[in-house]
């Protein structure tokens, strides 16, 4: 795992929260960002939260609302709806929040593209503060402040946490300040019982397991096997998931994918209302609700590769980049499609289906190549793009396919020049039969979490 230090493999094997948990306010406009929290919950002044459809971005809305409402805030919720709004602040939403009464918004796990949209936020009279974890654009969106791990000259030492990973530090920031309502008892309990979201977020997000993330997932797997949250709880029981035995391969296979679901096929307020219900018969029935969606969301992505696969044909070995424009499909599962061809094909592709009178997409990469960094070399054929490295989403005009297809595929063979794209099976050792004793197996359990940056050993 290329850890050479005493220091690194006591982190690996044996995460602290005493001495692998960052301090919130190593985040340049953390104290500016819990102040101005504070002075809306002293002045009684409403103020909403914007998350996303996805898995991270609901659990992230879940982690400030839980926490904003402890603290005597007045609260309101805000979900984009992934067909009819797509990904992000929009201007529709923002004048929905100023005539609902908000005066200060809370971005999570997104606005850090948003510059027009937070530009007019501002002309509204609302305060943003935004918390994110994608890829900046060389323009930062002025806002009253950014938590990013990821800006030029930031403090904080974790640069890869997920958008649940940076609002969780938010919370810590609220609960740490001098003028906090709560008791320390109350803090700490606050604090640890919202480890199962974290962990979630940080898990479905797919960003390293190594670090503070891998810390805050270890412990956040001990509080998810004991959840009070009775959504969760019922969430593990449709999955037919026994809580002692869970772990990161959980959440990844079978509990993120119904999280996600929600916002892939229709509303991910669903989702939220399951994480924050505190009705056991309505939590029931909502993950039961999920767990039909998400099996719907299986057979639909299935029919979809099959149908990929057919019109790629077999000259899709010729190109560096993979792309497949399907007018009817929805956009809430081309991201789904996108990564299992490109782990089939070994190469970035980018599926495109029709969103809003335009095209939307989403592309999923491969080792090697910068998927952010190729749409950024598009741009001039985009409306709007953002995401990491090997995920990332995208618009435009039905004018510009060919134009932007072409400029991709150009920009793909430069990245890509000389790689072999032949697939890679990584082997960490070589075993005899006599080495796999039971001090064997207990010392593997020590690798866990398994995930990016950590995957499961193989032998």
């Amino acid at each position: 795992r290329g850890l050479r230090t005493a220091e690194a493999i006591r982190e690996f094997l044996k995460p602290s929260w005493e001495h692998n948990i960052h301090a919130p306010y190593l985040f340049r406009d953390m104290a500016k960002a819990v102040e101005r929290i504070y002075e809306s919950i002293g002045a009684k002044q409403k103020i909403a939260v914007f998350g996303d459809y996805d898995a991270d971005g609901v659990t992230s809305a879940v982690l400030l609302i839980d926490t904003l409402k402890n603290l005597g805030a007045d609260t309101l919720v805000y979900l984009p709806h992934r067909e009819r709004e797509g990904y992000g602040l929009n201007i529709p939403a923002l004048n929905y929040l100023k005539e609902k009464g908000a005066q200060l918004v809370i971005t999570c796990d997104c606005g850090i593209a948003n510059v027009a949209e937070v530009a007019h936020g501002n002309s509204l009279g609302l305060e943003i503060i935004v918390t994110d974890h994608h890829q900046p654009q060389p323009e930062l969106p002025k806002a009253y402040a950014i938590l990013h791990p990821g800006l030029a000259g930031e403090t904080y030492p974790c640069k890869d946490p997920s958008g649940g990973g940076v609002a969780f530090k938010l919370v810590q920031g609220l609960l740490l300040y001098e003028g906090c309502p709560l008791k320390l008892a109350e803090r700490e309990q606050h604090e640890k019982w919202l480890l199962d979201l974290v962990a979630i977020s940080t898990v479905a997000d797919m960003v390293p397991l190594l670090g503070e993330n891998r810390t805050l997932v270890s412990f956040g797997l001990t509080v998810l096997k004991k959840t009070r949250r009775l959504g969760l709880k019922q969430l593990l029981a449709t999955a037919q998931l026994q809580p002692g035995r869970l772990s990161s391969v959980s959440i990844g296979y079978q509990i993120a994918p119904r999280i996600n679901a929600a916002g892939r096929l229709d509303h991910a307020n669903a989702a939220y209302a399951l994480l924050m219900s505190q009705s056991e018969a309505e939590a029931h029935e909502l993950a039961r609700a999920l767990n039909l969606t998400n099996s719907e969301r299986q057979r639909i992505s299935e029919e979809m590769v099959v149908l990929a696969r057919e019109r790629l044909g077999p000259t899709s070995g010729d190109r560096h980049v993979l792309a497949l424009y399907e007018p009817t499909w929805q956009m809430g599962m081309v991201g789904l499609v996108a990564g299992k061809l490109a782990q089939e094909y070994h190469r970035p592709v980018v599926i495109m289906c029709d969103q809003r009178g335009n095209i939307g997409g989403s592309g999923r990469g491969v080792p090697g190549f910068d998927l952010v960094a190729a749409l950024s070399a598009c741009a001039k054929n985009l409306l709007n793009y953002g995401g990491h490295k090997q995920a990332a989403g995208f618009s435009l005009t039905r004018d510009s396919l060919v134009s932007f297809t072409e400029a991709l595929e150009v920009e793909a063979t430069k990245q890509l020049a000389g790689v072999d794209l032949r697939p890679i099976v990584y082997v960490d050792m070589e075993l005899n039969f006599s080495d796999l004793t039971c001090d064997f197996a207990h010392n593997l359990l020590q690798m866990e979490p398994h995930g990016q940056g950590n995957p499961r050993p193989r032998f």
